[in-house]
């Protein structure tokens, strides 16, 4: 039997961690457990992370692609679209994506939580890694540039807070009607502050985003 590859092994193990923390809640994500999904013994797992704590760091930077990747996709086909239908579209495709895989959503809130009971690795590199991405967006995808007066960070930042704390809601309640309310309510209200800071010269927005 061929050897697999130790990076082949890490994705592997890190998939095994986030089917097997979904399925069951991020407690029931022991190592042995998490072995026993990948179908692999215990000193690969050793071999490829020093620790749990390392592998969940890993799963933490691994972990957005899933949620993000495909707003992504959606902003790129939409290239010569303004700022509001780019900006309304990044929202519903997070809508359908959450809506449609809650557990992934649920898991990052268990992560984050678990992490900062601990040394709170994995949290810091979880949220870093959303705000890089939505940054991104913004910057690249919506066609948006920052100044030091508003820099696009604190949108991202604003962005990350506002949904993070919608879809926790939709997580309690499965109210899909009103989740869809609040995330139209404060694109409505991104845009007036985008709009209002590219009038007042604190946004610019990129040529190259073909905004």
């Amino acid at each position: 039997m061929s050897r697999v590859p130790a990076e082949q092994r890490r994705e592997q193990l890190i998939e095994a961690t986030i089917a097997l923390a979904i399925e069951e809640g991020l407690a029931a994500a022991s190592v042995r457990r998490i072995a026993d999904k990948a179908n692999v013994s215990l000193g690969v797992v050793h071999y490829c992370f020093s620790s749990k704590e390392a592998l969940i760091n890993a799963v933490a930077e691994a972990f957005i692609t899933p949620i993000l990747g495909p707003v992504g996709e959606a902003l790129a086909g939409v290239a010569d679209q303004g700022v509001e239908e780019k900006a309304r579209l990044a929202f519903q495709t997070f809508w359908d994506v959450t809506h449609h895989s809650p557990g992934r959503q649920l898991l990052s809130y268990e992560l984050a939580a678990w992490s900062i009971r601990g040394d709170g690795v994995a949290a810091k590199l979880l949220y870093q890694t959303y705000l890089d991405a939505i940054e991104m967006f913004i910057t690249e995808g919506v066609g948006v540039v920052g100044t030091d007066a508003l820099p696009t960070r604190t949108l991202a930042r604003m962005v990350l807070s506002v949904a993070d704390g919608v879809m926790l809601s939709w997580l309690v309640d499965r109210d899909d009607e009103a989740t869809q309310k609040a995330l139209q309510a404060f694109v409505a209200v991104l845009l007036d502050v985008v709009k209002h800071g590219l009038d007042a010269g604190i946004l610019n927005q990129s040529g190259s985003a073909g905004a």
